[in-house]
């Protein structure tokens, strides 16, 4: 089994600079953050031959709404990698933190995970794909700590193959001091915070 470092940046509060490939952004109606996503999409989604409207159409529409009008306990967040002086979206998702049956305070919930349609369709190496997933999950799980503070985190997947990547990453969250009680069951894998 792979023994993954999923830690490969300390914090979402780093700067974004000199060393830093990657950024996380909220998108709101203030920003336009969503817009570039789009921009950015539909432009890949043409390079294949393929229509931005159907492009992951169901999860779209949720992150759609979300990412213009977002709350204080739910928000559209996108993953971009800095190449030369842009941003390429690599991931979208929706992080929201609520109650949940089952677990003793708050749980930050990540859900409609969405890779670029360059990740999607194969223009990336199995390791560059290892690297996206293993960022997403990082930063993530530090919305919890920080913008999304919750005692939980759970993480559902849509595709088999990030399901099964981030199983196989189980083992080495259950060697992390500051994870206890991971589980994966279904889509889903989850754990909490050793701190609380």
């Amino acid at each position: 089994m792979a023994d993954f470092n999923f830690r490969s940046t300390t914090s979402i509060d780093l700067f974004f600079g000199i060393g830093m490939t990657y950024k996380l952004e909220s998108c709101s109606a203030d920003n336009n953050v969503w817009n570039r996503v789009k921009s950015c999409w539909r432009e890949q989604c043409d390079e294949h031959g393929e229509e931005f409207e159907l492009y992951a159409r169901s999860s779209m529409s949720v992150l759609d709404e979300l990412a213009t009008s977002p709350s204080k306990s739910a928000k559209v967040y996108v993953l971009s990698r800095k190449i030369e002086d842009e941003l390429e979206p690599l991931v979208v998702f929706q992080a929201n933190v609520t109650p949940l049956p089952g677990f003793d305070g708050k749980v930050l919930r990540i859900r409609h995970m969405i890779l670029s349609p360059k990740c999607d369709y194969g223009d990336i190496g199995a390791e560059e794909y290892k690297n996206i997933l293993v960022e997403t999950f990082a930063r993530a799980t530090d919305l919890g700590k920080g913008e999304l503070r919750a005692q939980h985190v759970k993480f559902h997947f849509k595709t088999p193959s990030d399901l099964y990547f981030f199983r196989e990453m189980r083992p080495s969250l259950e060697k992390e001091s500051e994870f206890k009680d991971v589980k994966a069951y279904g889509a889903w894998i989850s754990f909490s915070f050793s701190d609380c």
